[in-house]
C-alpha cells in the first residue's frame, strides 16, 4: 500500500536525491561515484583527457557527456551501480558458503565488480552515443576537423571501455553471468536501431496502428530475456512501444545486472527473476522521469519518443502527421507546435498512472527482498523519482 509506505518513511519533503543517495552509498560501504573514478582514472583514459581540451568550443556532444560522468548526473541512470549493489545486500548471501576476505558490507567482492562492469558498459555505450554527425560537412564548417578529432576519441574511449568490460566479466568466471549481461549489450545496441530514425539518426515514433488491428501487449515480465526482448509488431502501439525501447536501452541491462548479482550469490531462480524485474521497473520509472523532464524543459527540442509524445499519438493518431509532414516536404519538425498538442491530451494522464503503477511495482518486488536497510533504500529511490516526476508535470 503506497500510503502506508509513505507513513514508514515519514514526511515526503525529506526525501531529497542526494540524500537518498548517500544513504544508499552508505548502507552498500562504498561511493558509487568510485565506480566510475577507477576506471576513468586508468592511465589508457586519463590520457584521453588531454585531448579533450581540443574539443573546447567545438560543441562536440563528448564534452557535455565527460562533464556528467565526472560529477554524477541522473539524467544518465549513472546510479545502476548503486541499484545493483543495493540489491545484492537486500537479497543478502549464506556466509557460511564464503570465507575469508569475500566481502564487505554485506554485498560479495564478485557482486561489487559486476557492479562496476554494468555502470561501465553502459557508460562506454554512452560515450559511443556522442558521435558528432559529420555527413554535411558544410554544415560543421571550420570545425569539421576539430569534430572528426573528437569522434576518433569517442569510438577509441568508447572501446576501451567495452573492451574492458568483457575482460572483467570474464574474470568473474561465471558463464551464466557473461552470457547474461551480453546479452543485456546486445539488447542496447538493438534499442539505437529500433524503428524509424532523421537524418541525424535521432528515433522517431513509429505511426500508430489501426483501432482494428489484433493488438498484443508488450508483457516483458513474462519473456526470456535471453532470447531477443520484444518484437517490431509492438511498434506504434503507444504505451507498448515505449515499454520495448525502454527495455532495451536501459531496463535490460539494469535487470540483468541485478539478476547476474543474484547468481553470484546462488540465490535461486525466483531471486534472480525478483531482481530482473525490480531492476526493469526501476529502469522504467527512471524512463518516465527523463521523458517528463525533457519534456517540459526543452519545449523545442525534446525527445519525439519520449512517453508524452507516444502515449498522446496512441490516443489521437492524427498528431503522427506533425512528423510525417515535416518528413515529406524535408522541413524541421515543429516542436513548439507539436508540444502544446500533445499538452492538449490526456497523455500525462496516463502517464501519471503509469507511474504510480511502476512504483507500486517495485515496492511489490523490493519487499521480496529479506535485509531491511537495503530495500528500503530502494523504495526510498523509487519514491523520489516519483515525486520528482509529478512536480514537473504539476509546475
Amino acid at each position: 500500500n503506497l500510503s502506508n509506505f509513505k507513513n514508514r518513511l515519514g514526511p515526503r519533503d525529506e526525501l531529497d536525491w542526494r540524500d537518498v543517495t548517500m544513504e544508499a552509498e552508505q548502507i552498500v560501504g562504498y561511493p558509487t561515484s568510485f565506480l566510475n573514478l577507477r576506471w576513468l582514472l586508468n592511465d589508457e583514459i586519463a590520457n584521453t583527457a588531454i585531448h579533450l581540451r581540443k574539443l573546447v568550443g567545438t560543441n562536440h556532444p563528448l564534452l557535455k557527456s565527460a562533464k556528467n560522468l565526472l560529477i554524477g548526473s541522473k539524467s544518465n541512470l549513472q546510479s545502476v551501480g548503486l541499484v545493483i549493489l543495493l540489491v545484492s545486500k537486500a537479497a543478502g548471501f549464506d556466509s557460511s558458503k564464503y570465507t575469508g576476505d569475500y566481502h564487505d558490507s554485506g554485498v560479495l567482492h564478485s557482486q561489487r565488480a559486476l557492479a562496476e562492469i554494468v555502470e561501465m558498459k553502459r557508460t562506454g555505450h554512452l560515450i559511443h552515443k556522442t558521435m558528432a554527425n559529420l555527413q554535411d560537412k558544410e554544415k560543421c564548417g571550420e570545425k569539421y576537423k576539430d569534430l572528426l578529432y573528437g569522434n576518433k576519441i569517442v569510438l577509441l574511449t568508447g572501446d576501451y571501455l567495452l573492451a574492458k568490460c568483457l575482460q572483467h566479466l570474464g574474470g568473474l568466471r561465471n558463464n551464466d553471468v557473461t552470457e547474461l549481461i551480453s546479452t543485456g549489450l546486445r539488447d542496447l545496441v538493438e534499442g539505437d536501431f529500433i524503428g524509424d530514425h532523421d537524418d541525424d539518426h535521432k528515433p522517431l515514433p513509429s505511426k500508430p496502428k489501426a483501432t482494428n488491428e489484433v493488438i498484443r501487449n508488450y508483457l516483458w515480465e513474462c519473456e526470456d530475456n535471453l532470447a531477443k526482448l520484444g518484437s517490431n509488431t509492438f511498434l506504434g502501439q503507444g504505451k507498448d512501444e515505449w515499454l520495448l525501447r525502454t527495455m532495451l536501452t536501459s531496463g535490460s541491462l539494469l535487470g540483468k545486472g541485478c539478476q547476474g548479482a543474484m547468481k553470484l550469490a546462488f540465490k535461486g531462480e525466483q531471486f534472480e527473476r525478483d531482481a530482473y524485474k525490480l531492476g526493469g521497473h526501476l529502469a522504467i520509472m527512471w524512463q518516465l522521469y527523463l521523458d517528463i523532464k525533457d519534456f517540459f524543459t526543452h519545449p523545442y527540442s525534446y525527445s519525439l519518443v519520449g512517453a508524452p509524445v507516444i502515449i498522446a499519438m496512441w490516443e489521437y493518431p492524427s498528431l503522427y502527421g506533425h512528423i510525417w509532414s515535416a518528413s515529406v516536404e524535408k522541413r524541421p519538425i515543429e516542436y513548439k507546435q507539436l508540444y502544446y498538442a500533445v499538452r492538449g491530451t490526456r497523455s500525462m494522464d496516463y502517464i501519471t498512472t503509469f507511474l504510480d503503477e511502476e512504483l507500486a511495482a517495485v515496492l511489490k518486488y523490493s519487499d521480496k527482498f529479506p535485509v531491511e536497510d537495503a530495500k528500503l533504500a530502494l523504495q526510498k529511490m523509487a519514491l523520489t523519482i516519483h515525486g520528482e516526476t509529478l512536480q514537473y508535470m504539476e509546475k
